[in-house]
């Protein structure tokens, strides 16, 4: 059924409150939760209690509101005593998507956006946070991938992966722990789009394969929610 304004302007709190009741509820015992906010994809919307309050239009307010949504989610695991036993990770899907303007950020300095395997479409930053287990402050520029947080999680809790059931995904965890010289445990990324295969990257270079992709050639994106639509062109095309 359809989501009413009222109740998609609630969603980011909505989302949050049950978050946090899971954590109040499981405090005691392993648990997994996985929080895939709805914001900022479009149709955007805020509740009042940011909206207007971020100075940066509703883009602005929405992501201030999944700020405001980490850092409850945050404290709750702190609240509750297990801060040193929580291992957290904040990343995305794919980048922007750009023909909505002023409703989907930006990838700058990065090619493109969501919809192509330029590196605007699907290089995405990933936080994670474990007291204790992984070093603070640091960084790792090592290629990864969404593929690999589900054998690493194995890893953690001590699962088996099949080896019948072959799948894409590495064991990142000497990345994730900032182990000393750690290195990516793929050779390439394989860059897929509808079934196409775009492109291969390593650490230092890109092959792309010649495709068409979706560009807004140059042209402003779309204002208050209302798209633009997108060209085709091909790669190699001046």
């Amino acid at each position: 059924s359809a989501v009413s304004p009222e109740k998609l302007a609630q969603l980011t709190t909505l989302y949050t409150e049950h978050a946090v009741s899971f954590i109040d509820r499981n405090k005691d015992k392993p648990f997994l939760l996985y929080v895939p906010h709805t914001m900022v994809h479009v149709p955007l919307a805020v509740s009042d209690k940011f909206k207007d309050k971020s100075g940066a239009g509703l883009f602005g307010d929405v992501v201030m509101e999944l700020d405001w949504s980490v850092g409850q989610i945050l404290d709750a695991i702190k609240r509750n005593g297990i801060d040193d036993n929580t291992f957290v990770m904040f990343t995305s899907d794919n980048g922007p998507w750009l023909n909505y303007g002023n409703h989907a950020g930006s990838a700058k300095p990065l090619r493109e956006g969501k919809g192509t395997m330029w590196e605007g479409g699907y290089r995405e930053p990933c936080v994670m946070r474990w007291p204790g287990k992984l070093p603070p402050g640091t960084k790792c520029d090592e290629l990864a991938s969404t593929i690999d947080i589900f054998p690493t999680v194995a890893r953690l809790i001590g699962a088996q992966v099949s080896p019948e059931r072959k799948i894409d995904g590495k064991d990142i965890w000497p990345l994730v722990s900032g182990a000393p010289g750690a290195t990516s445990p793929h050779d390439v990324l394989w860059c897929y789009y509808d079934r196409q295969l775009r492109g291969v990257r390593d650490r230092q270079f890109k092959l792309v394969f010649p495709h068409e992709y979706r560009t807004l050639d140059g042209k402003p994106g779309g204002r208050d929610g209302v798209p633009v639509n997108y060209k085709q062109r091909k790669t190699g095309q001046a």
